[in-house]
């Protein structure tokens, strides 16, 4: 985001076997004709049917339609929802124990690049190799955020160093740390840069940025091939940060497009703070990924390739920089934002999503950057009912989310209503809201109906029942 400055991380051969009867060569021989005929199909079908099949120059098939083909088969077996996919923004440290969270952003956070390298070739670890060690103790994984620029090698953060091998050393420092700390893993991902199409934060070219992409690449690959590269995250909400995010995409390196040097998409996806005079929410952001989603079958990008929602949060004006206070809701409204935005980022395929942030502090106008709060400004140990719907969201996910034949996970209905199920050890939940209106939905009929309100009240459910912008989840045996 978007925190103006003071505001804010071979085997040997086998023994020869004695020779089979004739009925069972003949057998074998059928199963091979079939087995070639099967792989003769697959390969031609292969052939148009592109981007899970053949290399990226001949890729014909749709981001989208892999995505929908993905989701189908998901609607079978479902999706398990990780602990690494409830991630947050943290400097203060002191959201472990109070929130169920499995990975952690290192940005705005006091670790950037020109925080780090204070001196050309000289590092002071103090502060990060604190908070690797917090992420440590609580199992915690970490991505780290490599930019920005220090001083000495560029006349301000946002440009790329006049020589690319300063990067590729500070990157090699950091990985060679990290690698194994203490014995264990200290950073699971390292991400090139912060936001590279707002001026703030990256005022170089797409194909610079592509570069410093390659370099982390080929650093991983020689000091830690293990780690994970996450490509550079990108804003969304409005028509020049998604051109701007599409150069980038088309870049080729070596004759290559510029995704092969990165194993994960990342994304802002803030949406406006207001649309139509009703106020930005999770569904929007949610239209946000689609849209970026189809940018990046435009460019090529492999349906497979993972996308991470590296911040969220709601009600931030300006068009990249937010520059004023964002307009204070409910915290009924906070509630909702918080569980609809991991359960819909479950069900639509992304595998983090990094709420910005546990952490908040006041700007200079008294309020915060984004509108819906974890803690209290400020009190970083007093958790807010939207620091608690965490604690819910991760609750009502455990199990499988799952869909129906027709129907993805957590689908839309033709009223506005969602349904979201989720099938457990012990039956099924299923959590239904509509973000615009009240509405009446009937409840499935099975033995041990009980509904759970955002809040965690729990009440015997009836057969239909009255449902709004909060979730409410109906809990059965079947």
């Amino acid at each position: 985001m978007t925190l103006p400055p003071g505001t804010r991380t071979s085997a040997s051969p086998a023994a020869p076997r004695p020779p089979r009867p004739t009925r069972y060569r003949a057998r074998a021989r059928r199963w091979w004709a079939s087995f070639a005929a099967a792989t003769l199909l697959t390969g031609l079908l292969a052939t148009t049917a592109g981007p899970a099949a053949v290399a990226h120059e001949s890729r014909t098939t749709s981001h989208d339609s892999a995505h929908r083909a993905t989701h189908r088969a998901d609607h079978h077996r479902g999706i398990r929802v990780r602990r690494a996919f409830f991630g947050l923004h943290d400097g203060s440290g002191q959201a472990y124990g109070r929130l169920p969270f499995g990975s952690l952003r290192l940005w705005d956070a006091g670790v950037t690049w020109k925080d780090v390298e204070t001196a050309p070739g000289v590092y002071d670890w103090t502060r990060l190799d604190s908070l690797v060690s917090a992420a440590q103790a609580h199992h915690v994984q970490v991505t780290l955020v490599l930019g920005m620029t220090p001083s000495f090698y560029a006349a301000t953060p946002s440009t790329a160093p006049a020589r690319l091998h300063d990067y590729a050393r500070y990157v090699r420092a950091v990985m060679t740390r990290y690698r194994s700390f203490h014995g264990h893993r200290g950073v699971k991902a390292y991400q090139v840069w912060n936001e590279g199409n707002i001026s703030y934060f990256w005022s170089g070219t797409p194909h610079e940025l592509a570069l410093l992409t390659r370099i982390v690449d080929h650093v991983r690959n020689q000091v830690d091939p293990h780690a994970t590269v996450v490509a550079p995250s990108f804003a969304v909400r409005l028509r020049y940060q998604r051109q701007w995010m599409a150069r980038y995409q088309h870049q080729r390196i070596g004759g290559h497009g510029i995704w092969r040097h990165y194993d994960v998409n990342a994304l802002s996806l803030y949406p406006k703070a207001s649309y139509h005079h009703r106020i930005g929410g999770p569904e929007d952001a949610i239209g946000l990924l689609t849209r970026a989603r189809r940018q990046l079958t435009e460019a090529g990008v492999p349906g497979d390739k993972r996308i991470w929602a590296t911040e969220v949060n709601y009600g931030v004006n300006g068009g990249g920089l937010a520059v004023s206070s964002a307009r204070p809701i409910s915290q009924r409204r906070q509630v909702a934002n918080v569980l609809r935005t991991y359960l819909l980022g479950a069900a639509h395929g992304l595998s983090r999503v990094f709420w910005y942030r546990y952490d908040w502090g006041l700007v200079a106008d008294g309020g915060t950057l984004g509108n819906t709060l974890m803690t209290v400004p400020g009190h970083y140990d007093e958790l807010t009912a939207a620091g608690r719907a965490l604690r819910t969201a991760r609750a009502w996910l455990r199990g499988r989310l799952v869909g129906t034949h027709d129907d993805g996970p957590c689908a839309r209905g033709r009223r506005g209503t969602y349904t979201c199920r989720v099938r457990f050890h012990g039956g099924v939940r299923t959590i239904y809201w509509n973000p615009h209106r009240e509405v009446r939905v009937q409840v499935p009929r099975s033995a041990g109906r009980v509904m759970v309100t955002a809040d965690g009240r729990t009440r015997a459910a009836t057969s239909t029942m009255r449902v709004g912008f909060r979730p409410v989840m109906v809990r059965t045996r079947r």
